[in-house]
């Protein structure tokens, strides 16, 4: 499937953290603002077995077809508002947030509801976009992020950082500007459907793998940021 640069660069490190700090077995996962699912991917191909539960504000149309296909784990899904976390039953283990907490009204009260259902040694895994990210997607979501916002919500919410890093650079950046803003956002293109009938998929993954090793090199204008956190 063909990615963004922003979103491929954010996805490379959620696998690797993804294998780093969730259990690879009686794994208790639960997924805020999980969509139709895409992440629950991840868990499957690195093999875990448990619990994955995903939330959303709204139904999907495949939450059934997944569950139905997914044997690793015991999946299931949930209209429920992340605002509201403390009233869902059980505690996990691993909590993620990816791309899902700049869409919350009161960022600060899911960060809370997270930790209460974060078990002693598990981990929370959240991303968010930066505000060099309105220049990509222009206005998005409630807000945008910077470090000290990060820090001061993760301690708002009760948690400790175990890590935190920025995800992108300069070269990220500019690769999707070119490729996904200008076309995407701001001709208001097609421009999966341009790139597959060109047949461009090989070639812009090769360019989004090679930006990663630039952004190493220089990394600023981070398109968002990625944090484990942990119980205090």
């Amino acid at each position: 499937m063909l990615e963004s640069p922003v979103r491929f660069t954010t996805n490379h490190v959620v696998r690797q953290l993804i294998k780093r700090y969730c259990r690879k077995n009686n794994a208790s996962i639960l997924d805020v603002g999980c969509g139709k699912g895409y992440y629950l991917n991840y868990f499957v191909a690195e093999g875990i077995r448990g619990k994955y539960l995903g939330i959303d504000i709204k139904e999907y149309n495949n939450w059934h077809r997944i569950k139905t296909e997914v044997n690793e784990l015991e999946v299931s899904f949930k209209v429920h508002d992340a605002q509201s976390l403390e009233t869902l039953k059980g505690r996990f283990n691993f909590i993620c947030s990816i791309q899902s907490l700049e869409h919350i009204a009161d960022d600060e009260k899911a960060g809370k509801g997270m930790r209460t259902l974060l078990q002693d040694r598990g981990h929370i895994l959240i991303t968010v976009p930066s505000k060099y990210s309105y220049f990509l997607y222009g206005r998005h979501g409630y807000r945008r992020y910077n470090l000290l916002r990060i820090k001061e919500l993760t301690n708002q919410s009760g948690l400790s950082i175990e890590e935190l890093m920025k995800l992108g650079g300069i070269a990220t950046f500019m690769l999707h500007f070119i490729l996904w803003t200008i076309p995407a956002v701001i001709f208001r293109l097609k421009i999966w459907i341009t790139y597959k009938r060109l047949r461009l998929r090989r070639f812009i993954q090769k360019m989004e793998s090679l930006v990663i090793k630039v952004d190493k090199i220089c990394p600023w204008l981070e398109g968002g940021y990625i944090v484990i956190c942990k119980g205090k």
